[in-house]
């Protein structure tokens, strides 16, 4: 018995890894480089940050392939009577299917720790390329589409020779909600710091208008300081739940409940109403989202067990070695059910509508209709 436990769970798991082999190869080459070159990034760059696409990928395209691969083993060995003649030896299916859902379970994991990489090293080290060569993807971006923009910052060009900027106009939305400027001039040039992430522009015969009606003009070279366009260091007390790592989570909580607590506090000492009020609700948002977030993981996670449960028993009834008509048949659905409500669960639980767990919401839906449909396939 224990070979042919071997046998399945091999045979799944081998279709899987080819499978999302060829996915993550797809997305990553054909999409990001693909991407990448048509917007013009140097290809030192597009490089550099492929191998910190694919956790990304990862997340997403485990359990579609997880599902692919369970409906073209379970499909083929119906089709082809196996699970007949197991039946004829006195063997329930349920003793190949239990082996396949405890690798399926321990893979949830796997992907549930996907979100801990990609917090703690994918987006830091694709943020750290970025901010490290600034000047020369602006560069690159601006030959071939005569702009560039990113958070902060925006200019274009009338065009490009070698590293001077031809009649620029530049936009700049200053830290701290300071007032906008714009900075036009004869021509000019990037330079950006890769340590700290900070951005000059070097400009000749330049004008230079504040949000304010301020304005001055310098004929002579001009260099001006764009600072705040990045940074290699997170700031965890402001970054997104979802850029932090499961570690650093519990503090975020209890720091944000502990600004909370103060900044109600502070409404009964008799602060200004509207300016407590406003950062109350800063506080309790992001504090309802980091509540989330470590379930909001788990609940993705979990998916691959769940579409387990839903194609194993769907591929076996069909009886058929048409495994793509099969991974349709199981996929849709889930498309328009399980999907749906793993948006709803999240943003219930992010906007505070419902507890953190409502996030499993699409997952219990799903393990009770594979749940049923195994307790037909065993009764049967």
């Amino acid at each position: 018995m224990r070979t042919i436990q071997t046998y399945v769970v091999w045979e799944v798991f081998k279709i899987f890894f080819l499978c999302l082999l060829a996915t993550v190869l797809l997305m990553v080459v054909g999409g990001g480089v693909n991407e990448g070159l048509k917007k013009g990034l140097p290809p030192s760059i597009i490089l550099g940050m492929m191998p910190y696409f694919v956790p990304e990928m990862l997340r997403f395209t485990i359990p579609g392939c997880l599902l692919f691969s369970i409906c073209t083993v379970f499909g083929r060995m119906s089709a082809s009577n196996e699970i007949v003649a197991l039946k004829s030896a006195g063997i329930n299916p349920i003793e190949i299917i239990w082996p396949v859902l405890v690798a399926t379970y321990a893979l949830s994991f796997v992907t549930f720790g996907l979100y801990d990489v990609c917090a703690g090293w994918s987006r830091p080290n694709m943020h750290r390329i970025i901010i490290q060569s600034l000047d020369d993807t602006a560069y690159s971006m601006l030959r071939t589409q005569k702009s560039f923009s990113m958070q902060g910052f925006s200019v274009r060009v009338k065009g490009v020779d070698d590293r001077r900027l031809i009649e620029p106009f530049i936009t700049v939305q200053t830290p701290n909600g300071g007032p906008e400027f714009t900075l036009t001039a004869e021509e000019a040039e990037l330079e950006s710091n890769p340590e700290t992430g900070a951005l000059q522009v070097v400009c000749r015969n330049s004008f230079m208008e504040y949000g304010d009606g301020t304005n001055f003009s310098q004929v002579e070279p001009f260099v001006h300081q764009i600072t705040q366009l990045g940074t290699l260091d997170q700031d965890l007390n402001s970054a997104s739940p979802a850029a932090l790592t499961l570690r650093h989570i519990p503090a975020q909580i209890a720091r944000e409940a502990k600004l909370l607590e103060d900044t109600i506090n502070a409404l009964h000492i008799g602060g200004d109403p509207e300016a407590i009020a406003y950062a109350a609700e800063g506080h309790q948002k992001r504090l309802w989202r980091l509540q989330a977030e470590r379930q909001r993981r788990l609940s993705n996670g979990l998916g691959c067990f769940c579409f387990a449960c839903v194609g194993i028993p769907v591929a076996m009834w069909r009886r058929t070695s048409d495994n793509v008509t099969t991974f349709f048949l199981c996929f849709l659905p889930i498309l328009g059910v399980y999907y749906p409500l793993l948006v709803t669960g999240e943003t219930m639980a992010r906007d505070g509508v419902l507890a953190p767990y409502s996030v499993w919401l699409a997952d219990v839906v799903l393990l009770g209709i594979g749940g049923l449909l195994l307790w037909k396939l065993n009764r049967n």
